[in-house]
């Protein structure tokens, strides 16, 4: 079986990424009275680790389909977002309801990172003990 240690660089983009997208909608939140703000969001993990991987090979890899996953981004671009009928009379766009749907699906995406990370260092122990 072969443990690849790029498992656990990526679970630390995907907590690095859950932890900026939980703050633009913590600002979000905290301006949801604010007139004139606009609502911002973050482009999905996915999207914005497509997007990497597709520069760097793009690039001049080391080896041919050699993809690196360091930590150059801190989680992609900031967007202005909002949903449809969200702005209110003051030109407000910021949705609560949709701000803590939002939220949740960040603590979902931590919580998986977490639990990669937890697990691959659980395998990684248990690898180790049986080499002695």
């Amino acid at each position: 079986m072969k443990f690849d240690i790029g498992i656990l660089q990526m679970a630390q983009n995907l907590a690095v990424h859950a932890s900026a997208r939980q703050s633009v909608i913590a600002q979000n939140i905290a301006n949801a009275d604010t007139p004139g703000y606009k609502a911002r969001d973050m482009a999905t993990f996915a999207d914005s680790f497509r997007e990497t991987a597709y520069m760097r090979a793009s690039s001049s890899p080391v080896r041919a389909g050699h993809i690196a996953l360091g930590t150059e981004r801190s989680g992609g671009d900031i967007f202005e977002s909002a949903e449809f009928g969200a702005e209110s009379p003051n030109g407000n766009t910021v949705s609560l309801e949709d701000q803590l749907v939002r939220a949740a699906d960040v603590k979902y995406q931590h919580d998986l990172a977490l639990g990669i990370y937890s697990k691959s260092m659980n395998i990684l122990r248990t690898g180790m003990g049986r080499i002695r």
